[in-house]
């Protein structure tokens, strides 16, 4: 059954290599591409960006610094960064736990230029106290958890502080050295020259591409090997001071709060419970990540010494890489007599009518999950809940039928219960309507995954004047383009930006992008339009402030500009120049990317372009689909233009890019 289970995570990680398991407690999983020669061979383990699991990295760092009596986890963060400030005076409130555990409150996630192609860049580091400056809080500090890369960030900087030495270095020398982990640091450290067929392989589609650095270190930019990470987590093994003391894992591993109705964070890790091993007995601790092209995942047993590491490369994610660590875990436990199986999804009793009271919770919600939050309807008639999107192409409602416990299991035309177990309940909290959500997410041979979290917020009416409903209407499915990213940023093969109104929903827009993110603000003035959820988990993560703003551009033009509080601009397609035959010069400059839509003397045309090094061309169809990128490995210089398609210059000021036909 195990062996079924490993293969069949394996398959869904689309991972050709090995999979093994060391000859001590660890174990670890890593992907290669595969190799086509007459014989098998084992694949070399590379390094592989581990993204999000990075945070245990700058966690066990603050530990360590607290194990030195250097850090206090309830003192303020101002008191190792004095510089950090808000205008909110809250800030004053934040401590280091608070950073550890996701409830500072802070609603940014990442800023712009934080993801960069074969380009190691501190504008990140260096600008984190500025962006978090102007912040304002979603959360009183200590409110809730949500999910917050900007605490790590922070971390980042506490830590350099405190111990007088570059992160990096402090990782290198305090954590990599110490447990033999010679191919684990930073972007800084490990990229500074050729690293050969070290670096695992990655592809946009079957192009190879170059690689992409994530320069905010501290939340998302450790680079390791399986091997490394894996033994990483032997770290965490009662008994083991080779890196913290027991009693610093102990309140590590410690969940922020007892009510089990919210997410299960400890210091730095994603979970310190899990269902299907709690009831086994088995402690297991797990941390996940994603960044683009690399997934990743760490399992920790503590009192059984078992650690798994899985790192992919990949259009995959943290959800398979954790499956598969589960299942590399459940056969080491199997081989010593501790059998675990799956959790079975319930089977909830279904009855024939809903009772009035539950019309008071008609109305429109912001609702999604894992900081995916568009707009619902919900309305009840005697016997089913319907659940609309609003503001999207789906036409057809959700069903929920309602539970003998007062809960709503989604059910499937025939009016049974989905696969995955759908239930939401309505809860009242603070004078708010919150929606709780119970989820398996199953994955046929591999098992299921227990999500239990809050996904939505009853919304408000929002009573704004016809001017301003009428100046957000006129942008409503109005494009825009990314501009002022750096050129090497990997945001720009999903630059494009629009914004959603609709009568269903007045007061409020939602804000979209390709990356398929969708936030909801509240309309304040014609310019303006501000978050305002409080949903107490984090699908209420990274969120942000629109602004509406006149920009006169490089080409002399002016136009609208749509602004988000992360520091992105976006520039409306409409006001684009048209990219004709006559244009022989694009003149680069760094603040800003030149983009132009393709006009139909040049549609099916090619081009060929002369570029200086510190530049980057991207060109896509009129579905905003990126076709062609410099950025790949090896990318000719001769472009083929698509009919109604754009194209964007990008580069440092001084150079300018030559056009041939």
């Amino acid at each position: 059954m195990m062996k079924r289970k490993i293969i069949a995570a394996v398959s869904a990680l689309c991972m050709a290599g090995t999979v093994y398991a060391s000859a001590g407690n660890a174990v670890n999983a890593e992907s290669a591409q595969l190799e086509l020669t007459d014989k098998t061979t084992a694949s070399q383990e590379r390094i592989y960006c581990i993204a999000s699991v990075s945070k245990m990295y700058s966690s066990l760092a603050v530990m360590q610094l607290v194990d030195e009596g250097k850090v206090e986890l309830d003192a303020p963060v101002t008191k190792y960064l004095p510089d950090f400030k808000m205008d909110d005076e809250r800030y004053k409130d934040i401590t280091v736990r608070m950073l550890m555990n996701h409830t500072s409150g802070i609603p940014l996630g990442l800023p712009i230029n934080h993801y960069l192609y074969d380009d190691v860049d501190s504008f990140v580091h260096d600008n984190t106290l500025d962006i978090v400056s102007g912040l304002r809080f979603k959360a009183a500090p200590g409110e809730y958890a949500c999910y917050n890369n900007m605490g790590f960030m922070l971390m980042e900087h506490i830590v350099e502080n405190v111990s007088g030495m570059s992160f990096t270095d402090y990782v290198r020398n305090n954590i990599a050295s110490k447990i033999g982990a010679d191919h684990t640091g930073t972007a800084w450290s490990l990229y500074a020259g050729d690293t050969g067929d070290t670096q695992v392989s990655l592809y946009r589609g079957s192009l190879p591409i170059e690689y992409p650095y994530e320069m905010a270190a501290g939340t998302g930019g450790i680079y390791a090997t399986a091997s490394d990470v894996a033994n990483f987590g032997s770290a965490f093994f009662t008994g083991n001071d080779i890196l913290l003391s027991d009693d610093a894992k102990t309140q590590m591993s410690t969940r922020w709060n007892d009510d089990v109705k919210y997410e299960s964070y400890g210091l730095g890790w994603d979970f310190v419970e899990q269902v299907k091993y709690e009831k086994e007995n088995i402690k297991v601790m797990g941390k996940g990540g994603d960044v683009p092209y690399m997934n990743s995942c760490l399992l920790v047993a503590p009192d059984e010494q078992i650690s798994t590491a899985v790192l992919t490369a990949g259009n995959g994610s943290s959800q398979y890489a954790e499956l598969m660590a589960s299942a590399l875990m459940d056969v080491v436990l199997e081989e010593r007599g501790k059998a675990v199986s799956d959790l079975t999804p319930p089977e909830p009793e279904i009855t024939d009518a809903i009772p009035n009271h539950y019309k008071k919770y008609e109305g429109l919600y912001c609702n999604g999950t894992f900081g995916i939050v568009g707009i619902c309807r919900i309305t009840f008639d005697d016997t089913t809940m319907y659940k609309e999107d609003l503001g999207t192409d789906n036409a057809s409602p959700e069903r929920f039928k309602i539970t003998g416990d007062g809960g709503f299991v989604k059910v499937n035309d025939s009016g049974k219960m989905t696969s995955d177990r759908e239930i939401v309940y309505f809860e009242e909290k603070d004078g708010k309507i919150f929606i709780r959500t119970e989820l398996f997410a199953v994955s046929p041979g591999l098992g299921n995954t227990l999500y239990n979290m809050y996904t939505g917020e009853k919304m408000d009416e929002n009573l704004i004047s016809p001017s301003v409903q009428q100046s957000w209407d006129e942008l409503s499915q109005t494009v825009f383009v990314t501009y002022n990213e750096k050129w090497t940023s990997q945001n720009y093969e999903t630059p494009f930006y629009w914004i959603v109104t609709d009568q269903a929903f007045p007061g409020y827009i939602l804000a979209k992008n390709s990356r398929g993110v969708t936030k909801a603000e509240k309309m304040t003035d014609e310019h303006h339009a501000l978050f305002f959820t409080s949903i107490p988990s984090t699908a209420n993560r990274d969120l942000y402030d629109v602004e509406i703003t006149e920009q006169t551009y490089a080409d002399k033009t002016s136009a609208i500009s749509l602004n988000l509080s992360d520091g992105t601009r976006c520039r409306s397609v409409d006001s684009l120049p048209v990219f004709t035959a006559e244009i022989s010069e694009i003149p680069l400059h760094s603040s800003e990317a030149a983009w132009y839509r393709i006009g139909t003397d040049m549609d099916g045309k090619s081009i060929v372009v002369e570029r200086p090094d510190n530049s980057a061309v991207f060109v896509y169809n009129k579905f905003r689909e990126l076709l062609y990128s410099t950025h790949i490995k090896d990318a000719s210089n001769t472009i083929d233009l698509p009919p109604d398609g754009y194209i964007a210059f990008t580069g440092e000021t001084g150079g300018s890019v030559k056009i041939f036909k």
